[in-house]
């Protein structure tokens, strides 16, 4: 997670979702940069605003003078990215080399599932408790390079997006069956039900911060 407090912005990191590249585009307009582990880096925007309030608690500095944006890909496109992820590149959380999607889906390891067996969602970043969205916009991934660009112009901020953290494995090795991928919709209903949003939370937030001027 990045807060750039002269450009006014806070930018979520979502996992698989292009953050290490974006972060490093972003980097030299923050001022706070939350590193370190994937836990810290990944912290959902509700418990952001609320750790920083040293910040956002000041009276020049409410949350609603910050743009807060990250970037969110289509459920099943974001656990299928981690599968290949796993599977391609080598580090302590690899998958075994013969395991199948479906094997992986049905383990339900901590890319599936919380501590506890809650859903892992990637609403869980961008949302309150009680489901309110805090972003005030949320990319598709599916078209990351158009609105960040109109992001960044509207920050005032020139910046290339490099490639990071890129998994080796560019498809999926089997076809997920019918009744696997049904199971899975459903399973991502409330990931679901805010990515079919996106375009109208997104078309409000841009208009406020182009109408920062």
């Amino acid at each position: 997670m990045l807060i750039g407090v002269r450009k006014r912005f806070v930018f979520v990191a979502n996992t698989k979702a292009a953050s290490t590249a974006i972060e490093r585009a972003l980097m030299p307009h923050a001022e706070i940069h939350r590193g370190g582990t994937p836990a810290r880096k990944h912290v959902g925007l509700h418990e952001a605003l609320a750790e920083y309030d040293f910040l956002f608690g000041q009276p020049d500095h409410p949350p609603e003078s910050y743009f807060k944006f990250g970037v969110m890909r289509d459920p099943i496109d974001w656990i299928t990215s981690w599968f290949r992820y796993r599977k391609g590149n080598k580090f302590e959380r690899s998958l075994p080399a013969k395991m199948t999607f479906a094997a992986f889906w049905a383990r339900g390891d901590w890319n599936i599932r919380r501590r506890g067996g809650r859903p892992n969602l990637q609403r869980d970043r961008f949302t309150a408790p009680d489901g309110t969205v805090l972003a005030d916009a949320i990319i598709p991934y599916h078209d990351l390079e158009a609105q960040l660009g109109t992001i960044f112009a509207g920050l005032g901020i020139e910046a290339a997006l490099p490639r990071s953290n890129v998994s080796r494995m560019t498809a999926l090795p089997e076809e997920i069956p019918a009744a696997l991928h049904a199971e899975m919709r459903e399973f991502y209903a409330e990931d679901y039900a805010l990515f079919d949003r996106l375009d109208a939370i997104n078309a409000r937030g841009m208009a406020a911060l182009a109408a920062r001027g």
